[in-house]
């Protein structure tokens, strides 16, 4: 059972990420730390992650948005959700502020991106249908077994949840890529478990996909230990980082410890032979890889922006 806790956000909720990905497009977080309880989470490692099982909501988020977004001379073409949380998390104030926020936005002309590993609401998706043009959406997937899933997203959607998510989209128009991230050394990086998941996404109409191993911190490393009851499982994931130098990323001014150069190679390699078998093109997260380099398309492609200074007016 999740805590919730009600705050005041202080500072901007527009702003810029460090993630080199989203440097283009503000970006919005609605709470601290995220229901999903995903065990690799980098977050975990922030000095504001509200610990395991907390989540805080920031109650101004709407207000503040408005306010913002009233002083800006020209208005975003888009906004991004969320660089560390996720807006569908199973939280019933989670949800309703998700929504009443892309409502708002969408009503005005400004368009919503997102990544999401979570279920989202039938009133939700409705609203993203029919606002197909001004969404772009990435679901992350890391396995197409529930078992594996269940291990390293506890309270995330279940499978078949992400695939009926991704095939509702993409029916409906809405630009949708995976994003299968982290993909897990001994784990999920095996030829036959790629292969599933790469046609499991090919057979909702995933045309698209973005990759990057896991790394560690020490935030991560200790979350791994907590939760991962499988000794030898653990062993296996830990024996790939032994003896590691740290690598400076594109993200938050820091650095993380990545798996050997050459193992991110060979696993990034059979990533991209099973896309082109089931018609996927797989793009590396640049951000986590800058030694290989590319971009995940976190925030999607947007077209040249069409709004004009003036035209935004939060008081209609």
């Amino acid at each position: 059972m999740v805590n919730v806790i009600w705050a005041d956000h202080k500072s901007a909720f527009l702003s810029s990420s460090s993630l080199a990905c989203l440097t283009h497009i503000p970006s919005v977080n609605l709470t601290s730390g995220c229901a999903h309880e995903c065990i690799y989470c980098y977050t975990r490692g922030y000095s504001i992650f509200p610990g395991e099982n907390n989540i805080v909501i920031y109650k101004n988020v709407l207000e503040r948005l408005k306010g913002e977004l009233h002083h800006k001379r020209k208005k975003p073409q888009a906004i991004y959700f969320s660089p560390s949380s996720d807006i569908f998390q199973p939280v019933p104030e989670v949800l309703e502020l998700s929504h009443s926020i892309l409502e708002f936005l969408l009503s005005r002309g400004i368009g919503i991106a997102f990544l999401t590993k979570g279920y989202i609401p039938d009133k939700t998706l409705n609203l993203l249908l029919n606002n197909a043009e001004s969404v772009r959406a990435q679901v992350g997937i890391i396995t197409n077994d529930d078992f594996t899933r269940r291990i390293f997203e506890p309270n995330a959607a279940s499978i078949d949840e992400r695939l009926g998510l991704m095939a509702k989209m993409v029916a409906g128009g809405i630009p949708v890529e995976a994003r299968l991230v982290p993909i897990i050394p001994g784990v999920t990086d095996t030829c036959d478990a790629i292969d599933r998941l790469c046609a499991a996404i090919s057979s909702v109409g995933i045309k698209r996909a973005a990759i990057s191993t896991l790394f560690l911190r020490p935030a991560i490393a200790a979350s791994l230990k907590r939760h991962i009851l499988n000794r030898d499982t653990l062993d296996t994931i830990f024996s790939f980082y032994k003896d590691r130098k740290r690598l400076a990323v594109y993200a938050e001014h820091s650095s993380i410890i990545p798996l050997p150069r050459q193992k991110r190679d060979e696993i990034y390699s059979n990533f991209k032979q099973s896309g082109r078998k089931h018609g996927i093109k797989m793009s590396i997260c640049g951000c986590m890889n800058p030694d290989i380099g590319g971009t995940c398309n976190i925030a999607g492609k947007w077209p040249e922006p069409l709004s004009q200074p003036g035209l935004f007016d939060t008081r209609r």
